[in-house]
């Protein structure tokens, strides 16, 4: 079952509040079903950008992430400007609910006290799996520092519920069609989303019921997830097809490689 538009589902942007410093340019509206982050065609990653961030979404909340209510949003007649200047093309966008709460800090100070602890080897999983150089690169990435900005903690009682959102990065680092057309997807064995303050959170028995939670999304799911895409934002179909093959494959994968690289690891810091 598809998660967009699911919980919230806005149908009119009504108010530009501003636009967002991001690689997407992102712009924060104002929505008939509230405040929300928008990210529209025309943005500089291109529209193909908008399709990553809706399928990472959507995988995202299909394993048990939590990831903020998203939707489809039309942009109309209403004039929206990038921060660089340009305006939204009009068509399909990607929408994000606005949620209260703080992106982390290197310190890990919502680490300590997170209502969702199960979520942090699930995060290491899924970002390896749809290869998500946006959050924590691996280690020999031409810039490797974590990005915590892309982790949101929201208030959950006296604890924080750790919330993962941004997915225009994810897959490939060029087009999806000679992204996915070598056998570098599937057999890149590097290890995304382990933020150095996770290591100590992680073990083999929590690594292996993320794998498994991978391993359990079926072809027709992933098919599904993928086929929903707004065609103005593309890929082909071919290239459609090749991607859920190869999500599917690489999602085999997911736990040798983990083992491989973090669970000896884990064993030298104990």
């Amino acid at each position: 079952m598809l998660s967009c538009g699911g919980e919230w589902q806005p149908t009119v942007i009504t108010r530009v509040i501003e636009p967002i410093l991001s690689s997407t340019c992102v712009v924060r509206v104002v929505t008939d079903a509230g405040a929300a982050f928008i990210k529209g065609m025309g943005n500089p990653q291109g529209n193909e950008s908008l399709a990553l961030e809706l399928v990472g979404t959507e995988l995202a909340a299909l394993i048990g992430l939590t990831i903020p209510p998203f939707a489809i949003v039309q942009v109309l007649d209403l004039s929206i400007d990038m921060i660089n200047g340009h305006p939204m093309h009009r068509g399909p966008a990607f929408a994000s609910k606005a949620l209260v709460g703080a992106p982390s800090d290197p310190g890990g100070t919502f680490l300590q006290r997170l209502a969702n602890p199960q979520d942090v080897a699930l995060l290491v999983a899924f970002d390896t799996w749809v290869r998500n150089v946006d959050r924590c690169p691996p280690p020999d990435y031409l810039d490797p520092t974590p990005k915590w900005d892309n982790l949101f903690f929201t208030p959950s009682k006296r604890r924080f519920e750790m919330v993962v959102f941004d997915h225009t990065h994810c897959f490939v680092e060029e087009d999806l069609e000679a992204g996915l057309a070598g056998p570098g997807f599937v057999e890149d064995e590097r290890i995304y989303g382990a933020f150095p303050e996770f290591i100590p959170m992680l073990n083999e028995r929590a690594l292996r019921r993320a794998c498994l939670q991978i391993t359990r999304v079926d072809a027709g799911a992933i098919m599904a997830i993928i086929g929903s895409v707004p065609l103005a934002w593309g890929p082909g179909t071919g290239t459609r097809a090749r991607w859920a093959e190869l999500l599917i494959e690489r999602g085999k994968r997911v736990e040798e490689y983990l083992f491989a690289r973090l669970v000896p690891q884990l064993q030298m810091s104990v």
